[in-house]
């Protein structure tokens, strides 16, 4: 079972008033059915409605005109698919988790002229999750015709073919003029628009490597975790947002794989000064255990600066009175160093 969030102004809103008794149970059926998603774009025939909710389809029909027309949603007929218009902006996605989720999600819809009004709401709304669909188009044919046809010069024709166009068939097009906050979209200046262009081609290389590289996969990993136990120690310290779309958590990210490929700050490949990942994360661990290096290691690029002195401190902290803790980071420890043995071993 799925949860959706719905705004807590529905009911007070001035178009949600002026609509009819059934057409706002109908608009309410559709943030909230069990085939909606909360990317706001899904496969809805109009029978399941009338079954669902106990009405004729002929009534259903009438509500989703009522909609349409109010730019509370598109209906492709010809697909049975519903877009809800602005379902990425009260409900955006914020991690490469909830990102790889809607990618297949969006992959299993028939092929509708809708998916290029859902980018434009990506970009508008979500520009992190635009960012990742646009890397993503160069490998999914479905995500590569939606961008490619959103650019062409055809496009107005060929998002009406499939659509209905006629009131009296279910959609029409006409935008009201409303101010309703949760429901009309509003033509701001967003991140989308002014973030540049290097910017965005930085974030698509990131999201690729994450998704193909392992080593990057597994720096991000230690980059949550000392995100998580640096914010339990001081929860008042800037921290980035664990969502790899983030730029600072791409710095977080990029010091943790310059550490497990290079070793401390300024340290050169051929020196095979890198750290092996478990000894980062013992490493990680030790810092934000210790009285004081949890106060002063508040950054990835701290903990790779001050590393040696760290690696340091923890091997020493073997000869103190041992704590549960201390016992487990030393178990860590003497792990990573079996593991570094065994490959110069080899």
């Amino acid at each position: 079972m799925g949860y959706n969030r719905i705004q807590d102004n529905f009911w007070i809103d001035e178009k949600v008033k002026n609509w009819d008794f059934k057409t706002r149970m109908i608009a309410l059926y559709l943030l909230s059915n069990q085939h909606s998603i909360s990317e706001g774009l899904y496969h809805l025939p109009l029978s399941y409605m009338a079954e669902d909710m106990c009405l004729k389809k002929e009534e259903i029909l009438e509500g989703v005109n009522k909609l349409s027309a109010e730019n509370f949603i598109k209906y492709d007929k010809d697909n049975s698919i519903i877009l809800i218009i602005n379902a990425l902006k009260y409900q955006p996605l914020n991690n490469i988790n909830h990102y790889k989720s809607a990618l297949n999600k969006l992959e299993a819809l028939p092929t509708s002229p809708l998916l290029q009004d859902f980018i434009e709401q990506a970009e508008l709304y979500n520009p992190k999750f635009y960012s990742y669909l646009k890397a993503e188009s160069k490998k999914k044919r479905f995500l590569k015709k939606g961008f490619s046809t959103r650019k062409s010069k055809g496009l107005t024709a060929d998002r009406n073919k499939g659509l209905q166009t006629n009131s009296l068939d279910g959609l029409s097009t006409n935008k009201s003029n409303s101010q309703a906050p949760a429901l009309s979209p509003t033509l701001t200046q967003t991140q989308a628009q002014i973030k540049t262009e290097s910017g965005k081609k930085e974030e698509a290389e990131f999201l690729e490597q994450i998704n193909s590289d392992d080593n990057f996969k597994k720096a991000a990993e230690l980059a949550s975790y000392l995100i998580e136990l640096i914010a339990a120690n001081n929860p008042r310290a800037a921290v980035p947002k664990k969502d790899p779309a983030d730029r600072l958590f791409l710095k977080w990210t990029k010091e943790m794989e310059k550490l497990h490929r290079l070793g401390p700050v300024g340290a050169k490949a051929k020196e095979n000064k890198g750290y092996s990942f478990a000894e980062i994360e013992a490493i990680i661990c030790f810092s934000q255990q210790d009285q004081f290096w949890k106060n002063n290691i508040l950054s990835a690029k701290k903990l790779r600066k001050q590393v040696i002195k760290l690696e340091n401190k923890l091997k020493s902290s073997k000869f103190n009175a041992p704590s549960q803790k201390n016992n487990l980071l030393k178990e860590l420890y003497l792990a990573a160093k079996e593991e570094e043995n065994s490959n110069e071993e080899k």
